[in-house]
């Protein structure tokens, strides 16, 4: 992942830019997300890896046989001979094969992390609202391009399963579970039909490495998967998740990052309040030997994450919450 410089805006900047975003800075609404409607974020095109990678991101309308399983019946005449199901053919003494059908869309699964760890930023957004400003974007270019889009959307305490959809409707649903599972948002009634909301268990948390296993669970091969995150909670096992993702689906991680957290300004030397979603906590920034700490500390907390990343072998963008993502993601693009 190479990094980009990307210009902050100043205080003005950021008034001007969320007014004419409609946006507080904090909660997303539906008038901010259906900008991207206007403005679609185009997933990076894959380098090909892993077993299962696909040769591009869309090169026709159908994929060519043996994409999508249908089913299995007894052999003809004719039959191709790599297609037989040898497992089935053992079981019943009968040689069986396998049909499959043309897959012509690719449905693109939106993981998107609303956890605590998200719910900070010092300039101009959270980084949990960016997050859903990126999830705007790939949901609307998804339908734009004719595929369905749907995914899993969780906070702290809870998660959404969103069936994929295809057309104005499923970004509109999209958007939507978006703004209710958002921390500390308006709830948001929607009808059982069009999601499936599962709380989490009394005693337990959500955390990345759930919606991983749920993702293995949830997608047929061939997918996109796309988790928009600060990967936080990256550990041994989410990184073995993700590479078992990997190995049936194209997996994109877009990594939220605020420039507090990665590197402190040269002049910041006050000590100041932060709560992380849990407690407030104090950063004694003042003292030159504590504000060192912290940076070295930043940075390793940077490296480690992307050093996981890489090991998982998947492709990675970084977002910062700091500018708009309208001004990052094509430089992005070309860069990762």
């Amino acid at each position: 992942m190479q990094k980009q410089s990307i210009t902050s805006l100043n205080g003005k900047e950021i008034g001007e830019w969320l007014a004419h975003a409609h946006s507080d800075g904090v909660y997303p609404c539906m008038a901010e997300l259906l900008k991207y409607r206007h403005q679609p974020l185009r997933l990076p095109v894959p380098k090909a890896s892993g077993s299962s990678a696909q040769a591009g991101q869309r090169l026709s309308k159908t994929r060519g046989r043996g994409m999508e399983f249908d089913e299995v019946r007894h052999y003809q005449a004719g039959d191709d001979v790599r297609a037989i199901d040898w497992r089935v053919t053992a079981r019943t003494g009968q040689t069986h094969t396998k049909l499959f059908r043309e897959e012509k869309e690719r449905p693109v699964f939106l993981c998107v992390d609303f956890s605590n760890s998200m719910w900070f930023g010092s300039q101009l957004m959270l980084k949990s609202l960016q997050a859903a400003h990126v999830a705007a974007g790939i949901a609307w270019h998804t339908v734009q391009r004719g595929d369905r889009v749907g995914g899993l959307i969780y906070n702290s305490q809870q998660h959404m399963e969103i069936k994929p959809q295809a057309r104005q409707h499923g970004a509109l649903l999209f958007l939507r579970q978006l703004i209710a599972i958002h921390p500390e948002a308006a709830p948001v009634q929607s009808h059982s039909s069009e999601k499936r909301q599962q709380s989490t268990p009394a005693g337990g948390n959500q955390n990345l490495a759930q919606q991983l296993r749920r993702l293995v669970k949830l997608c047929r091969p061939g997918a996109d998967i796309v988790i928009i995150s600060d990967f936080s909670e990256l550990d041994a096992e989410t990184i073995k998740l993700l590479q078992v993702l990997r190995k049936h689906h194209t997996v994109t991680a877009i990594m939220i990052t605020d420039p507090f957290e990665e590197n402190l300004p040269s002049n910041f030397f006050r000590d100041i309040d932060i709560y992380d979603g849990k407690e407030q906590h104090t950063l004694f920034l003042s003292n030159p030997d504590y504000h060192k700490k912290w940076q070295q500390q930043a940075a390793l907390w940077q490296s480690q994450r992307e050093q996981g990343l890489r090991r998982a072998g998947v492709r990675v963008t970084a977002i910062t919450a700091a500018a708009p993502v309208s001004t990052q993601w094509f430089q992005q693009r070309k860069s990762v």
